[in-house]
């Protein structure tokens, strides 16, 4: 039995955890069944979420509301960023993920009632166990809760926080470790998209945590079981979520090695149920893409189990040191402070500076975390962070989406530090003048954010939904004519668009990756200007949506003087212009 509140806190969140993933699950099966556009499943997916909300609203208005001042205080900040980002998350979506993956695909399959392949989209073949919470909302027009829905997550994560540090220290600390998570500025962004890094987060987070309390009593086998099904909800979340499953075997291999008085086969035994559990959240995705392509894993490891179908790509990988050398001119000692860097020198919109924001407090106090009790916890924590980025870093690009499941590790280590020095140092007002001179930081973060995505016109009536969008997006004006202007039949290649497809009302294709590979092909294998045509006629298009002035230099360094002249020889006996603004061009394709 649990013998205290707050490990049933965090108990009960993790089986909410279970709950929703199952939920998804459940809509996966249904909308691959056809029953997207039934009334059950949307209508029982959505009692879920709304059940979770409750719970959580419950949870914090209740049980968290501290009568200390201090505790207070903490709370009431905890407010005010969870408000912040609750309006945030209520202007239309226009952030590049969800217009061009994760709530462009849940479109297509409430508009074809049914779950489907779609050869041409990559990401539509990873695991989306947060896209299938976004379909119900996405088919009732209502853009805006996979976005609050998403930062459930993230406040639910900051409860699997305050739950396990309540515990080690006291619900004070708690609630500073639920504040320093949720106002994180990269957390506090993604709060208000409908992305999906911050289910990733929860239950790789939910897993580590059930890990630590199954260790602790080996008697209470949920904690195990819970520990099991949320690393495979994490990896049916996002491709990340496969090496969250592995680093947290890791973590259960290493802790049940220590344990000399157990047999081999009950270490064994408990590591294959691990895995088992698991595998039971992962392997729809895994089946799904199986009978689609015949590969499990599609789009990776293509050369092992063969190719399947899917999008077409161009250009070669080259290794992260070899990248970024390249693109950004860095220095092999640069390169080797990445590690550090990242906290200190992140920016959003930008790859070449991680493209999100931390904050450097995450780590300037883990010298003093390691300290005191529990020094073989804090060891597995820091472990997870540490093995979690450095296989982030060599596996895909640097971005600080693509780590976020260090976070809630980092921010206990920094809680335990922080508690340490406030035991050891003579003069406490010089550690809170620090900790507010860095949470500072945080708080000039989401002021900015807030004033560039500048809601309140929006939400007070002044700007309408066309206006806020076209405010927001140089290419919605682009689209807007596209969906009142073209016929319901036309089906248009978005070229340079950056598949930002959201809000097109039209059917579409685009290339499966960034560069009009396609297109490229079409004209270097045409004889004349009719031959392009006639394959632009096969695949059934009727329009082009072109970025023009990257149409050109794209051509200017990919054709040959005579593929120049065929296709503007095309271009001029096929092409007709409907529309031109912001550098968006609309062509028709005719005879």
């Amino acid at each position: 039995m649990l013998r205290d509140p707050f490990s049933l806190l965090l108990y009960r969140l993790c089986l909410l955890g279970c709950l929703l993933g199952l939920a998804a699950t459940f809509y996966l099966v249904s909308g691959w069944a056809g029953y997207v556009g039934s009334l059950v499943p949307n209508v029982a997916l959505a009692g879920v979420l709304i059940f979770a909300a409750a719970y959580f609203l419950y949870i914090f208005f209740v049980l968290l509301l501290d009568k200390s001042w201090l505790g207070f205080l903490l709370w009431f900040l905890i407010l005010l960023v969870l408000a912040m980002e609750i309006v945030l998350g209520l202007v239309p979506p226009t952030a590049r993920d969800e217009l061009t993956h994760h709530l462009a695909v849940p479109k297509l399959y409430a508009s074809a009632g049914k779950i489907y392949e779609i050869p041409f989209d990559s990401p539509s073949y990873y695991p989306m166990l947060l896209d299938m919470l976004f379909t119900p909302w996405v088919k009732w027009r209502w853009d805006f809760a996979p976005k609050l829905l998403h930062g459930l997550f993230g406040f639910l994560t900051g409860l699997l926080l305050y739950g396990y540090l309540a515990r080690r220290l006291s619900p004070t600390y708690g609630l500073l470790g639920f504040l320093l998570f949720v106002s994180t500025p990269a957390i506090a962004r993604l709060s208000n998209w409908a992305y999906v890094d911050l289910g990733l987060v929860f239950y790789s987070t939910a897993s580590l945590l059930c890990l630590w309390r199954w260790t602790e009593d080996k008697n209470l086998h949920a904690w195990l079981l819970l520990a099991g099904l949320s690393a495979g909800f994490a990896a049916a979340t996002k491709p990340n979520g496969l090496l969250a499953l592995l680093l947290l075997f890791f973590v259960l291999a290493w802790n049940l090695g220590r344990e000399s008085k157990n047999a081999i086969r009950v270490r064994v035994y408990h590591l294959a149920l691990f895995l088992l559990l698991a595998f039971i959240p992962l392997s729809p995705w895994l089946l799904r893409n199986f009978v689609w392509t015949g590969n499990p894993l599609f789009p990776f490891f293509p050369s092992f189990f063969g190719s399947g179908s899917g999008g077409d790509g161009g250009g070669t990988a080259l290794g992260i040191f070899a990248r970024r050398h390249l693109l950004y001119g860095e220095s092999g000692w640069e390169i080797a402070a990445l590690p550090l860097r990242i906290f200190f020198s992140g920016q959003d919109d930008s790859p070449e500076y991680f493209d999100g924001v931390l904050n450097p407090i995450l780590i300037l106090f883990l010298p003093w975390a390691f300290r005191g009790k529990w020094v073989k916890e804090k060891n597995i924590f820091f472990a997870f962070a540490l093995l979690y980025f450095l296989f982030a870093f060599f596996l895909a690009d640097l971005r600080i989406r693509y780590i976020l499941p260090i976070v809630p590790p980092l921010v206990i280590l920094l809680v335990y530090g922080i508690h340490n020095v406030y035991l050891r140092i003579v003069r406490p007002s010089l550690l809170f003048a620090a900790l507010i001179l860095l949470a500072t930081l945080n708080v000039v973060y989401l002021w900015n954010h807030f004033h560039k995505v500048a809601p309140l016109g929006y939400l007070s009536g002044e700007e309408s939904r066309d206006a806020y969008l076209a405010r927001m997006l140089p290419e919605y004006p682009a689209l807007r004519f596209v969906n009142h202007e073209l016929p319901a039949d036309a089906r248009i290649y978005f070229i340079f668009m950056g598949r930002r497809v959201y809000y097109c009302e039209r059917a579409y294709f685009y290339d499966g990756s960034d560069n009009p590979w396609v297109l490229l092909r079409m004209i270097q294998n045409a004889q004349s200007g009719d031959h392009i045509k006639a394959r632009f006629v096969e695949r059934g298009l009727t329009h082009l949506l072109v970025r023009e002035e990257l149409l050109s230099r794209f051509f200017g360094d990919n054709l040959t003087p005579l593929q120049r002249r065929v296709w503007d020889f095309f271009a001029t006996q096929h092409l007709r212009v409907l529309y031109r603004h912001r550098g968006y061009s609309l062509f028709q394709i005719y005879c």
